[in-house]
């Protein structure tokens, strides 16, 4: 026994121990005390390097708790006498440690051989079916002061037995409900770190947990590439650390393995004491066990990762000794995190190919910047030759089929140009390696030469074409020609697409933080189909109206290029008959910037 002025730490009450164990063994040890015919009686079970107190009868409080090393106990039975199933040391034989941690009663002694002295000890050592000592049962101070007789201890054997049983009972119990409680953590965890982008952020995320929740060494992962082959292996340990294994030498078996284990939706638990597993030959068993001998491992938990019908990989918990088995809950656990995992390997995949096709697109479009752009200049030298020469015919002298034969080549040149003029414009705002190096613009002025440029065609078109403008200079970050042409695509479209006697209306404004511009026309209208693919490059409408008016199907699809490399938007609400108004929204200037504006274009 272990009083309040000993050696022993004392605790709370074994915390370690759920309420309704620690009831059970409370009423084992007064029932001991009671029937057996002794003031005190105590359990003391082992927990890590040391033994506690778990449950007391007959003593003052606080004496549940106490702590006492494991050495200390063990010396003591050592050199104890057998008395059946309870061992009992004499107080000419305790040692000077073990009185150190031993409550010695104030009770004197009676006379006789048979006399109890207070330095006695009387316990039952309680063992596993594997021979390990679990705790020890005692008893001090009988009622009548002598040892106990024949009749006595066989109510002692009895007891010792029922307590070796609610004790292996108890730990199973608690040994369960810890396993449960940190496996549940450990599934827990790796489903929080799917959130991270990439596998290995996943790995890094929860595989320190999942080491420690499972009591392994280490861990590793292979990820298999689409064809099935392994093809990358992330290790991590405690302790000891080493490297990912060389998988090489065993590749066909365990890449084989993990394929029909996630079919059969089955964890393998590989040791020693457990080589024969579903699929493996005996002589690939000696080869894996070999293998992981070589490298320092007992015991690995091997679990197929997957998505669906597909196996994508698999993962291995190691421990350094087989000493301990892989608990069927930590199988089941093992499981749910293959599969956990297995969608964050068919994620990881999933992002590798989608950045892939991306740069593959990056570099498509980088490729046909290039080829438009060198097209377009080597078709622009023959074109400015063939117009040069059309405009230095004297077709005064020809007669009027040929004059027509000019006019019609003038007007095919002229639509030429226009075609290579909007696919460089194209080439070049949709240059991802292109520069963009804003400075303020007023748009106001912007709109005021793109509305001058444009008078001529409205003029001839028979449209009124006016402008809205605000007194105040209204600034947004940009490029100057860009946005000229931006807005001059935007409002020579509405003058094209407007009847004779019709009206074209620009407008500029500003909304919070954005500045804001619209051109409205009363002209043909979109329908809601053409409406969805108007920014889609070589689009032409399918409304028989619009097919008569020349376009190259390049302009809307500037516009969207330009507004978004200056970060704005446009949107086009239209209706078939009843005019198109088209709304330009661009982030506005900081005034906070120091910059003068530039007048526009």
């Amino acid at each position: 026994m272990h009083d309040e002025t000993d050696r022993g730490r004392r605790h709370s009450a074994s915390p370690w121990l759920d309420e309704q164990t620690r009831q059970h063994l409370q009423v084992l040890v007064e029932g001991v005390a009671t029937l057996a015919g002794f003031a005190q009686s105590s359990l003391t079970l082992r927990r890590d390097g040391h033994f506690e107190v778990v449950a007391a009868a007959g003593v003052e409080d606080g004496f549940v708790g106490t702590q006492v090393p494991a050495g200390s106990i063990e010396d003591e039975l050592a050199d104890a006498d057998e008395w059946g199933v309870w061992r009992f040391v004499p107080h000419d034989r305790a040692s000077e440690e073990a009185l150190a941690y031993s409550h010695i009663p104030d009770v004197t002694p009676l006379e006789g051989e048979d006399a109890w002295h207070p330095l006695d000890l009387l316990a039952a050592p309680l063992h596993d079916d594997q021979g390990r000592l679990l705790g020890l049962l005692s008893v001090d101070i009988p009622d009548d002061g002598r040892l106990p007789s024949p009749q006595k201890m066989e109510v002692l054997t009895r007891y010792a037995g029922l307590a070796r049983t609610l004790v292996l009972l108890a730990l199973e119990r608690e040994e369960l409900s810890e396993q449960v409680r940190m496996a549940t953590e450990a599934r827990a965890i790796v489903r929080q770190a799917l959130g991270e982008p990439t596998l290995e952020l996943v790995l890094e995320a929860c595989r320190s947990a999942v080491v420690s929740c499972f009591d392994a060494v280490g861990m590793w992962l292979t990820a298999f590439n689409p064809d099935g082959v392994g093809s990358t292996t992330t290790s991590y340990a405690v302790g000891n650390a080493y490297d990912a294994p060389p998988f090489a030498e065993i590749d066909d078996v365990v890449v084989r393995l993990a394929h029909r284990y996630w079919a059969d939706q089955y964890v393998a638990p590989f040791s020693r004491d457990s080589l024969d597993q579903p699929g493996l030959a005996r002589d690939d068993a000696e080869r894996l066990l070999a293998f992981l001998e070589r490298i320092g491992l007992g015991a690995v938990l091997f679990v197929p990762l997957g998505v669906g019908p597909e196996c994508v990989g698999f993962l291995v918990l190691t421990r350094v000794s087989d000493a301990r088995r892989w608990t069927d809950i930590e199988i089941d656990a093992a499981r749910d995190i293959g599969r956990d995992l297995g969608l964050a390997v068919g994620k990881a995949r999933q992002l590798e190919l989608e950045r892939a096709i991306a740069d593959r697109l990056r570099k498509l479009d980088s490729y046909r910047v290039e080829v438009v752009t060198t097209m377009g200049h080597e078709l622009r030298n023959p074109l400015f030759s063939m117009s040069a020469n059309l405009e230095l015919l004297d077709t005064g002298a020809l007669d009027d089929d040929a004059r027509s034969s000019v006019a019609a080549a003038a007007r095919g040149a002229a639509r030429m140009r226009a075609v290579i003029d909007d696919m460089l414009t194209m080439a070049q705002v949709s240059d991802p390696h292109r520069e963009f190096d804003p400075i303020p613009v007023d748009l106001r002025r912007v709109v005021h030469d793109v509305c001058d440029e444009c008078n001529a065609a409205a003029t001839a078109g028979d449209v009124t074409c006016e402008a809205e403008l605000p007194d105040e200079p209204v600034l947004v970050p940009g490029e100057p020609e860009e946005l000229h042409r931006l807005l001059t695509n935007l409002t020579s479209n509405a003058i094209k697409y407007t009847d004779p006697g019709g009206r074209v209306t620009v407008r500029v404004g500003t909304e919070g933080d954005s500045v804001v511009a619209t051109v409205a026309d009363t002209g043909i209208g979109i329908s809601p189909a053409d409406q969805e693919q108007l920014f889609r490059e070589y689009f032409r409408s399918t409304n028989p109206a619009a097919l008569t008016r020349p376009g190259t199907g390049l302009g809307l699809a500037i516009v969207a290029r330009i507004a978004a490399r200056h970060g704005g938007s446009v949107d086009i609400a239209s209706e078939r008959g009843r005019g198109t108004t088209a709304t330009l929204t661009l982030p506005a200037y900081d005034d906070d910037v120091s910059a003068e504006p530039s007048s526009g274009s």
